[in-house]
């Protein structure tokens, strides 16, 4: 007898709704499972994600963007520089052929529309207000507890996903073990207004406490993400908005002018997370159940789209959706990928962070040779769209 369905996914945040959508589009039946309540507008989450050119096409061929575009914000330019030293580097997406090198939406809006438009397709077959129990693999099918409210019901699927976040109950229950760092760190996230703003341009400056970075969000607006050590960061959380504002203009300077908080701040900790593995029986992890990483270099969600375009053509041709020989495809593609993404951005968080004088030279030395070549710059600008890893990955896994 086959099992209820083709994949059950655990999670309905951006990429848990991503890959229900990219399933069900495939011809799939999928349930998709959250312990939270069913949406019903967006909450004010403070953060503006950056979706790389990769991003919007995966979210493109999902039907996804015409809904999001008018909330985006083209990103065309972007400034890194390194606080007490010469060092910078500019980038222009022009340079390498692209008409953005992101796109920046907030993160509350970009939730809301992907997990409406997630509903509308699969209808009954989204479960709010569920929690995942546990499971047990069979040879032809997994076996998924399921609590909602005080019923327990099993579920049956031929692959279990599990999209729930870097705590993933799905992976503590496949025994599925993770190396980590804590940063020792928390990110502060303000929506500001500046006097002088540079129109699509976004900001990454790196100081010893961490970087800063001023993300444009259309006209005057930006969100702010500056990284501080712990203690620092929750008195920071405490201050008024005013002090909050020389508080980001001491750390960042005065390029947009003077900086106003425009709405209430939000606090993350930070760590790096990787599961050992990405697999079990009949079991995959994607986003940030796989993979959780520093902020610096805003690829994270960029990261976990990218799970779902490959895990949506990995499994699109075959019968059987947890075969163990297909997610060992999967598996081998994706690692690549999420190993270089994540090590660049422990790279920038770990070596921006350094007071040795010579590390601090050498990376100074590093920014301005890259800004005299073109050609490194380009690369670079390529890479960061995620358009040759999301073809490299892809590729991988068709027949």
């Amino acid at each position: 007898m086959p099992p209820d369905y083709d994949a059950i996914v655990v999670g309905a945040g951006l990429v848990g709704s991503c890959a229900a959508l990219a399933l069900h589009r495939e011809g799939r039946r999928v349930l998709l499972l959250d312990q939270g309540p069913a949406p019903r507008a967006p909450d004010g989450d403070a953060r503006a994600l950056v979706l790389s050119a990769a991003s919007i096409e995966i979210l493109r061929g999902l039907g996804l963007w015409s809904r999001l575009e008018a909330h985006a914000t083209a990103i065309r330019h972007i400034r890194v520089s390194d606080r007490g030293g010469p060092g910078a580097l500019a980038l222009d997406a022009r340079d390498s052929g692209l008409d953005a090198m992101g796109w920046a939406c907030p993160a509350d809006i970009l939730l809301y529309e992907l997990r409406v438009a997630m509903a509308d397709a699969l209808g009954e077959h989204v479960c709010w207000d569920s929690r995942y129990l546990g499971h047990r693999a069979g040879d032809d099918a997994i076996e998924i507890e399921v609590a909602q409210g005080d019923t327990v019901r099993m579920l049956h699927a031929a692959l279990l996903i599990g999209a729930d976040g870097n705590a993933s109950p799905v992976r503590v229950a496949a025994g599925i073990a993770t190396d980590g760092y804590d940063y020792g760190q928390h990110a502060l996230i303000a929506r500001v207004e500046v006097t002088r703003p540079q129109p699509h341009t976004a900001f990454e400056h790196f100081t010893r406490e961490g970087p800063l970075a001023m993300i444009p969000c259309g006209g005057a607006r930006y969100v702010s993400v500056q990284c501080l050590h712990e203690g620092r960061a929750l008195a920071a959380l405490r201050l008024d908005d005013d002090a909050y504002g020389a508080e980001l203009a001491r750390r960042f300077g005065t390029r947009l002018g003077h900086i106003t908080v425009a709405g209430p701040r939000r606090a993350h900790a930070l760590a790096r997370q990787r599961a050992r593995r990405l697999t079990d029986t009949r079991l995959v992890l994607i986003g940030n159940a796989a993979n959780t990483m520093h902020p610096n270099a805003a690829q994270g969600l960029n990261l976990g789209l990218r799970d779902v375009a490959t895990l949506a053509a990995c499994i699109g041709a075959e019968d059987d959706a947890g075969l163990a020989a297909t997610l060992s495809r999967y598996a081998a593609a994706r690692a690549p990928d999420q190993r270089n993404t994540v090590g660049f951005s422990d790279l920038l968080a770990q070596g921006f962070r350094s007071r040795l004088c010579a590390v601090s030279a050498t990376r100074r030395l590093a920014l301005t040779l890259a800004d005299l070549c073109p050609g490194a710059k380009q690369r670079f600008v390529q890479e960061a769209s995620g358009l040759a890893a999301l073809a490299r990955s892809t590729a991988a896994v068709r027949p």
